[in-house]
């Protein structure tokens, strides 16, 4: 393959971290075939900075990752590899902000662009100041590698100006510590905690007014000009797949068709289709989706019977939904039910 397609030159767009993961994973060795195995994706959708992975195909791909390279703590190999904060014009934006405190504010307001499983906002008390982190992911694992990938990040990002100091005081996770941690825990300069309520960045606050280096007003104009560009279209992608979720979700006992809700939302069905393929997914896929993870939570949470659930989920029978559930969960709705955990499904699948 032509090697310029793999360039690392030139600032990276959507989709960002994913692509670095697999420029990471060729490094170490590992075929391109094998990475994208029962993945829905491809190296070519990830260098087209007009494509837009779904938190779906994020995930997926990370789970193979860290199954092709058998390491839970492959973000801390993975941090030491590239150098992320010269990949992407949101992040240049924020290195050219002016201080640490507003470049954290550019890191939160660009959060769409750099990426789609977290959403992320920053807290200032009089004794504290924090990145609260809401996570949109489903696996254990997975998290616990974007949580570690994020903070690596931001402080490698940042001890570029402290020099002689960190920025982030602790790390705070919801995930179980995850075996062997003990063996990589001095890859973080700073403590983690496991089993909290929620995700947090704890950071210093008195580094927070440290001023960071900053281009020619010209250059910093032009890089919030294409940063605030690619956040509009981040933002119409998102909020159309938001859309169309919020339709099937109101009418998942009779979902409507794709035209009807192109209708509904004013657009083509060639335009919804479109729009839907550059944001990483299709109709169908959401729905199955939406199915999915309303089955799962009636099967676990209600004493309904399987066929009553089915045609709560818009399937004319109990067999339909059961064919539909085991080709999107790897796992039958009885066994759900029963107390089988759809992530080993998945794992296995890959």
């Amino acid at each position: 393959m032509d090697k310029k397609f793999y360039s690392r030159s030139e600032p990276i767009l959507l989709p960002y971290y994913p692509r670095l993961v697999f420029l990471s994973l060729l490094d170490l060795g590992h075929p391109e075939e094998q990475l994208f195995c029962g993945v829905d994706l491809s190296a070519e959708q990830l260098h087209d900075e007009n494509y837009r992975l779904s938190i779906e195909q994020h995930e997926r791909f990370i789970l193979r990752a860290l199954e092709v390279t058998d390491d839970p703590h492959l973000a801390t190999r993975i941090g030491k590899m590239q150098d992320f904060s010269q990949a992407n014009f949101a992040l240049l934006t924020a290195a050219n902000s002016g201080n640490i405190a507003k470049a954290l504010r550019m890191i939160v307001r660009y959060n769409e662009i750099l990426t789609r499983v977290f959403s992320i906002r920053t807290v200032e008390t009089d004794d504290h100041a924090f990145m609260d982190i809401d996570s949109h992911l489903e696996h254990e694992a997975v998290l616990y590698f974007a949580m570690g990938a994020f903070v690596l990040f931001l402080d490698d990002f940042f001890v570029r100006v402290l020099k002689d100091a960190h920025l982030i005081e602790r790390v705070e996770m919801t995930v179980p510590e995850p075996a062997g941690f003990a063996e990589v825990s001095a890859e973080f300069p700073f403590p983690v905690r496991f089993n909290h309520s929620r995700n947090r960045v704890y950071f210093y606050k008195g580094l927070l007014d440290r001023p960071m280096g900053q281009a020619d007003p010209q250059t910093v104009r032009l890089l919030t000009e294409m940063s605030e560009r690619q956040l509009v279209e981040a933002e119409a992608e998102m909020s159309l797949v938001g859309a169309v979720k919020s339709i099937l979700i109101d009418q998942i006992a009779s979902p409507p068709k794709l035209n009807q809700v192109a209708k509904m939302l004013g657009i083509s069905d060639r335009g919804l289709r479109r729009k839907l393929a550059e944001s990483g997914t299709t109709y169908q896929k959401i729905l199955d989706s939406i199915r999915i993870k309303m089955g799962i939570k009636l099967l676990k949470e209600t004493d309904e019977p399987i066929s009553s659930i089915a045609y709560e989920l818009g399937f004319s029978n109990a067999s339909d939904f059961g064919r539909a559930f085991k080709r999107c969960s790897g796992l039958s709705p009885s066994s759900v039910r029963s107390g089988a955990v759809v992530q080993e499904s998945k794992d296995q699948s890959h």
